[in-house]
């Protein structure tokens, strides 16, 4: 049985003034896949991430969830969101709340859930990621890792389809960068369509389904992980990971 294709862009641009970001992106994913978007600095990777969830407006193209069209303005951003997913680099937690309070806050106000049934399903999340002792701190008591977990279980308990994750760990100190990732490995054996923009070229590597190299914005090379760092298709992704430690390219 074929898999069901959750997102579909197609001929996506993207340009503030005359400078453009995104050229004619198009892509398919499918339902439980893991796509990882690696690439250079400036390169259009998380614009294109902000693009697929609304937060940036693209100038042509289109990008559709399941059959329906959500880059057309036709959809308020509050349902895309309780879709799509999204954890930025910078954590985007309300300092003047607690954990728990900026976990459940959307699902309470957006989509008018329980109170009791959230704070419920919130508390087996912070016990899931190892915070369970942490729901009554604020996050300026908190270490990165933490917040950048937290982050993450604030837009899983809106149950989304997609899950986007734009550098999760490019602000974190090294040590830290293992709890995060580890939840995300967690999410990829539960079978969780993601889309993940990293430089941590070993982790792409292991969990990906498939690669896509951006530079310049546009898709330079689209492969399976094993080919892509062993054998890329193109020189430019092998000056890319050639500047990387991790290095399997032949």
């Amino acid at each position: 049985m074929e898999q069901e294709i959750l997102l579909k862009i197609e001929h996506l641009q993207k340009a503030y003034d005359n400078h453009t970001i995104l050229k004619d992106i198009s892509m398919e994913i499918k339902k439980g896949e893991v796509i990882v978007i690696v690439g250079p600095s400036g390169c259009g990777k998380s614009t294109f991430l902000r693009c697929i969830n609304g937060l940036e407006k693209i100038n042509h193209g289109a990008v559709y969830f399941k059959n329906d069209c959500i880059s057309d303005e036709s959809l308020p951003r509050s349902r895309i969101c309780q879709q799509i997913g999204m954890v930025f680099q910078s954590y985007e937690l309300f300092n003047h709340l607690t954990v728990i309070d900026n976990i459940t806050l959307a699902a309470l106000q957006v989509q008018r859930r329980k109170k009791s049934e959230v704070q419920q399903t919130a508390r087996k999340l912070l016990t899931r990621i190892g915070l369970a002792d942490k729901e009554n701190f604020y996050p300026r008591q908190l270490s990165g890792g933490q917040k950048q977990r937290i982050a993450m279980i604030r837009a899983l308990i809106l149950n989304p389809e997609i899950m986007l994750f734009d550098e999760v760990t490019a602000s974190l100190d090294p040590e830290m960068v293992r709890e995060v990732l580890d939840v995300i490995i967690g999410l990829v054996r539960q079978g969780m369509t993601m889309l993940i923009v990293t430089h941590e070229m070993s982790f792409a590597h292991a969990i990906a389904d498939r690669i896509f190299f951006f530079d310049d914005g546009e898709i330079v090379e689209e492969n399976t992980p094993e080919q892509f760092f062993t054998q890329p298709s193109t020189t430019r992704a092998k000056q890319f990971l050639n500047s990387f430690e991790f290095n399997s390219v032949k």
